[in-house]
């Protein structure tokens, strides 16, 4: 598996050629984001171990403190550390 950190979302046909990073590459990233009470970041690795990629295109990862409601009261908010990543995994 390869890690590439992309500096753009999207590179496509439609990319400037003065902004191609990988010449010849397209990626399109997602965003996936995961509570630490779910797994948190570990969720994601585990979704690398399940896909089994080729490549990582990597944009980029951020973690916040944030308010969730609470599945069984929607009065009652929770705090939990949300992580946010975006990127795409791609198989040759």
């Amino acid at each position: 598996m390869e890690l590439k950190i992309v500096k753009r979302p999207l590179q496509d046909a439609y990319t400037k050629p003065e902004d191609v990073q990988y010449p010849g590459e397209k990626w399109c990233v997602k965003e996936s984001m995961y509570r630490e009470a779910d797994g948190g970041m570990n969720l994601w690795f585990k979704e690398i171990e399940r896909v089994n990629p080729d490549v990582v295109y990597l944009y980029q990862i951020k973690s916040w403190i944030g308010k969730i409601a609470n599945e069984n009261n929607q009065n009652d908010w929770i705090e939990d550390n949300i992580y946010s990543v975006r990127y795409e995994f791609k198989n040759f």
